[in-house]
This record gives structure tokens, sequence and C-alpha cells, in this order.
């Protein structure tokens, strides 16, 4: 049983869950997709892999990989729903650690954790968010963590911190910080080392979803029917040919699935590239972290020739924001692995 006192970082996003932790000094990392539908399956008979069947209130759901029948996360009011509070409980058994009560801290999109009008916190979503992790949920013929206590943080900004210390800036240096998320568009501007955030954006309607959508089309279209999981594990793996054939069933229309992925791929980075020009015209630096900013990064710096190598595709950007937020609240330094 472990200590109440334990703490796990959670970048609890639409697509995938994000987990880091401390263990013997240093910290560990795990990455958990998100892919549950409702109602219950039964264990395969060649197979010793574990099934994942829970319960909330009266509702039953478990955690399906491959389903087309796969319930769709990509949307805010994920982060206040019974597929959230899976996705975090899913994520804390990926550790390994053995459950027992935890303090965990988890984050909200910008355009969530701030208010539009004042950029103040939202105290009222905030709320809500720990209220929906607390609540209970059972795990059929298993153990859960036992959540004792959340804290909210806001996504993006945290997720440059050891990166931007490293980077020799001044007091008077501007970093754009983009992150593209399976649901949102975040973006912060940075003064010196953290000495000030002078500006907050976001966008709920611009994300790696737009990708995610349009694969699972013209998968359907060619007989592939798949879930919002295999969907981007084609994106990420397009370049595999191997690959890209198992996934795609009428080889005749490969091709045609690749070229609609890139196409989506490519305006994604535009709207992103447009809504960063918008924001701020002409940051110093710029960095890239969530799990789309491998996408976006060549439209970004098509967008911002002059910067050169001043445009950053953080290391591991997708686990880039758990981590730091793990290691800035850890009771003890701790070197990363």
């Amino acid at each position: 049983m472990q200590s109440a006192n334990m703490k796990f970082a959670i970048d609890d996003g639409s697509t995938n869950v994000k987990i880091s932790w401390i263990e013997k000094g240093l910290v560990r990392s795990v990455t958990s997709p998100n892919s549950f539908r409702k109602d219950w399956k039964s264990a395969a008979l060649l197979s010793d892999r574990k099934v994942f069947n829970y319960q909330i209130g009266a509702t039953k759901y478990t955690y399906d990989a491959t389903s087309d029948k796969a319930l769709s996360t990509t949307h805010v009011a994920f982060q206040y729903d019974d597929l959230n509070l899976l996705s975090v409980h899913h994520a804390l058994l990926q550790t390994g650690v053995q459950p027992g009560p935890v303090s965990i801290l988890v984050t909200l999109p910008i355009t969530e954790y701030y208010k539009a009008d004042d950029c103040q916190k939202n105290e009222e979503n905030i709320a809500r968010k720990k209220a929906n992790l607390m609540r209970d949920i059972s795990l059929n013929k298993g153990e859960l963590f036992e959540i004792v206590d959340v804290e909210v943080l806001p996504e993006s900004l945290p997720a440059v911190l050891t990166t931007l210390m490293d980077s020799g800036v001044n007091e008077f240096t501007k970093s754009l910080v983009i992150d593209c998320g399976g649901t949102t568009l975040d973006m912060g501007v940075i003064v010196g080392e953290f000495d000030d955030v002078s500006a907050v954006y976001g966008n709920a309607e611009i994300g790696v979803s737009m990708v995610t959508n349009a694969a699972r089309k013209a998968l359907a279209a060619a007989d592939s029917d798949a879930s919002y999981l295999v969907a981007n594990e084609l994106i990420k793996r397009r370049q595999d040919r191997n690959f890209v054939n198992e996934v795609i069933n009428d080889l005749s229309k490969v091709d045609w699935v690749l070229e609609r992925i890139e196409d989506k791929i490519s305006e994604l980075g535009a709207a992103v590239a447009y809504e960063a020009k918008t924001f701020t015209r002409n940051p110093n630096r710029i960095y890239l972290v969530g799990g789309g900013a491998m996408l976006i990064e060549t439209a970004i710096r098509a967008a911002y020739p002059t910067l050169g190598d001043k445009i950053v595709l953080v290391q591991e950007p997708q686990e880039a924001l758990s981590r730091e937020i793990c290691c800035y609240h850890a009771a003890e330094p701790a070197e990363a692995v």
C-alpha cells in the first residue's frame, strides 16, 4: 500500500493521458491512450492480457483499443465526464504502482482554466474538474487507486520550464508556447525565464482531432472502420507501409487514405500558424509542445522563417507537461529518465 503523500502528475488530454511520478528519485512517465466503449467484454481464451471492465453508477464501460464503437473524447466536455474519470484511473493502473491512496495533479485547457473576459481562474470549472475525479468508480475483478486529493493546473506553459531555463534567454526575450493537443490549441507568451506570462490564448475548435476524424472517415470509406486510437496510430505511423497495409482493408485506397490524412495535417498546420500570427506577430522564440507538435512543426517553421533554430520542438512533446509538473511539484530534486 502506497503512502497517501504519493503524487502523480497527470496531463489528462482527450486523446491520451500522460502521467509522471517519482520512483526511487527518478521521474517515470507513461502515456495511456483513451479508448473506451460501453458495456463489458470477456477475456480472450488464449491470452493473459488483463481486461479492464469499469462501472460508474449504473453504467458499465470497458477499455477497447480497436472497437469502432469507442466513445468520442475529443470535445471539451470530456474534462468533466465519465470518460475523463475512466481515463485517469486507467492511466494510474498502467504505471505498475501498487494501488493505494494518492494525490493527483491534473490539467485543464487554457480556455477552461481561465475566464475569457479577464484572464482570471475559472473557479467553477476547476471545482467541476475536482468533483468529477473524486466520484466513485469500480473495476471488476480488480483494485483501483483511491484519489484523496485533486489539484488542477493550466495546460501548456509549464511544459517548457526546463527547456526555457536551459536556453540562455534574457529578461526581455518573448517566447511563444504553442500546445497543439487532441481537442484544443493553447498558446501563451512567456517573458524571460518565466518572469512574466504576458498573454494566453486558447481555441477549442483546433486540434489533432481534425486529422483523426478525417482519418476515421477515410478508413470507413476503405472498408476499415476503426477506433480513434487506431486512427491516431495510423497518423503517427503513416510512413510505415507494412502497418498501413494491415490497417487498411481496401488496398486500392491506401494512397487515397494517406492523401486525405496529409491534406488534413496541412490544414491543421495552416490553422495553427494563422492563429499564432494573429495572437502574437513577432516572438523571439517558439516552443512546440503537445501531441500534435510534430504535425504542425513544418507549418510553423514556414510561418516564421527568420527564427531558424529558435523554433524548438520540445523533447518528447506529448509527455513534456506531465514531466515538468512532476519535477516542479516533487519534494526533492529528481533526475528525468
